[in-house]
């Protein structure tokens, strides 16, 4: 009896599950839903985001190097033990001796640092403590050493401040992020236009095909009667059906690329296998023309690439600007003021009969011998400015006429749409004539394929070249970061991006 319940309970719940996965959810979508679904949800988006964030953080990073940074470092235990090389001066001469140590050392350090951006140096407040314990000397005495106060300030002196190259190169490249996160979703709402499409025309072609079968079918029959009656000949029949043969074939052929399509689209979009998207088609466009100068000013002040291109040359001047700085004489100078005390114990060591405790060196570096290695690095450096400057002055020439090329298919692809959809209407008119002339007897056989071949091409090509404007569109918006629809620059909520 419990077999039997179990076995019930296994098929119930089998069958649940079948039926849950056999249950599929429909989906209608215009091209601005698919283009809004791919920024929201799309991997190639998600990416897009995170990207931008690694950058957010990276530049966060250069901000924090010009704030105060505290620190504490300490060496809670050493323990050293071994035979110690000591020289003391006695009676006016030096005397060496050795002795043995068994010593115990905690140390313990805490620095406040600050960059200077003004000069590339830094200074420091910090405060040390150190106890040390002789277990070989009598009674095991601990030592105390304190520098409760340390001013410290490291400057190089050759000409080169790495924090001024930073304040002008890190936040050009935050800007440029920003706008290539922006070009980024440009790219994925092209990228849905093309998805969006393909799939579009797949419905478009497989409602055309459909329909082609059933007059194939509806023609078939007729000449067969016709045949009969001795009306068409043998090879007029053969003809038709061969025609309704090759429909029924790519009939089968459409509903397959209809399924891979939908199946591109949906992976593209990040939804499951459990659902169908049906496309709505919209085949009014707005009618707006984009002015060349304005696409223009528009790109040169937004466009990721220009800041790009700033961002190369002024990294390149820094690198001839660090060799220049490493040829000849280097310099730079260190110094150090504070108050010191030691004593046998803790109190004694921070009693408030302190020693001062004074430093200053001057770092000189003369390069006597180094087979002209700066001076190639410092050459090299400028040789490689001028490369860059170069192919930059092409990228730009490439760019605008890449600007003018846009503007002028965009503002010519309306037309283009126009004479397509023309030529829709034409094809289709003549088609629907050939036919009822064909079904009345009257007309020819040939005539009426050319007529569909036509009909097809002509459906076929209006949707290309309707996908062809919001191509063009797109990539106008990409280039500009223009909305030209709305009239506004594209802009995001980069703090909602970021989490902030």
């Amino acid at each position: 009896m419990m077999k039997r319940i179990y076995i019930i309970l296994v098929g119930l719940i089998l069958s649940a599950v079948n039926l849950k996965a056999q249950q599929r959810t429909n989906y209608t979508f215009t091209l601005d839903d698919v283009i809004q679904l791919a920024k929201e949800q799309s991997p190639q988006a998600i990416q897009a985001r995170h990207s931008f964030r690694a950058s957010y953080f990276s530049f966060m990073d250069y901000r924090a190097e010009f704030l105060p940074k505290l620190a504490l470092t300490t060496n809670p235990t050493t323990w050293d033990k071994s035979i110690r090389t000591i020289e003391q001066e006695r009676g006016g001469g030096l005397v060496i001796t050795e002795v043995r140590a068994n010593t115990l050392t905690s140390t313990a350090g805490l620095a406040l640092t600050q960059n200077i951006g003004f000069t590339g140096g830094n200074i420091s407040l910090g405060s040390d403590f150190r106890r040390s314990q002789n277990f070989e000397a009598s009674g095991n005495p601990a030592t105390f050493t304190t520098t409760p106060v340390r001013l410290s300030l490291s400057q190089p002196l050759n000409g080169y401040n790495q924090f001024r190259w930073l304040r002008e190169i890190e936040p050009l490249r935050y800007e440029e992020a920003k706008q290539n996160y922006i070009v980024s979703i440009e790219n994925v709402a092209s990228r849905a236009v093309s998805m969006f499409f393909a799939l579009a025309i797949a419905q478009v072609n497989l409602n055309m095909l459909e329909t082609n079968f059933e007059n194939q079918k509806a023609l078939l029959e007729i000449s067969r009667g016709r045949f009969e009656l001795g009306r068409i000949a043998e090879d007029g029949l053969l003809s038709i059906q061969l025609r309704y043969m090759q429909a029924e074939s790519r009939l089968n052929s459409a509903r397959i690329d209809l399924r891979s399509r939908e199946s591109q689209l949906r992976s593209f979009l990040g939804f499951t296998e459990n659902v169908d998207i049906e496309l709505l088609i919209d085949t009014n466009v707005p009618s707006f023309v984009v002015d060349f100068d304005e696409a223009m000013n528009l790109a040169l002040t937004s466009n990721p690439d220009v800041i790009s291109w700033q961002r190369r040359i002024l990294e390149a001047r820094r690198t001839v600007a660090q060799a220049r700085s490493q040829t000849g004489i280097t310099m730079s100078l260190d110094a150090s003021f504070g108050i010191n005390q030691t004593g046998n114990t803790f109190i004694d060591a921070y009693s408030p009969r302190y020693d001062d405790r004074q430093g200053v060196g001057l770092r000189i570096n003369v390069p006597l011998l180094d087979w002209s290695q700066t001076r190639n690095r410092y050459r090299s450096a400028q040789s490689s400015l001028e490369v860059l400057e170069a192919q930059i002055q092409q990228q730009e020439t490439d760019f605008n006429q890449d600007i003018y090329l846009q503007v002028m298919s965009f503002n010519m692809q309306e037309n283009q749409l126009r004479i397509a959809a023309t030529a829709d209407t034409i094809a289709q008119k003549s088609y629907e004539i050939s036919y009822a002339r064909y079904m009345m007897g009257i007309g020819n056989i040939l005539e009426l394929n050319d007529a569909d071949n036509s009909k097809d091409s002509a459906r076929i090509t209006f949707m290309r070249e309707l996908q062809t404007f919001w191509n063009y569109y797109y990539a106008l918006r990409r280039l500009t970061l223009f909305d030209f629809l709305n009239n506004r620059p594209l802009e995001e909520d980069f703090d909602a991006i970021i989490g902030l």
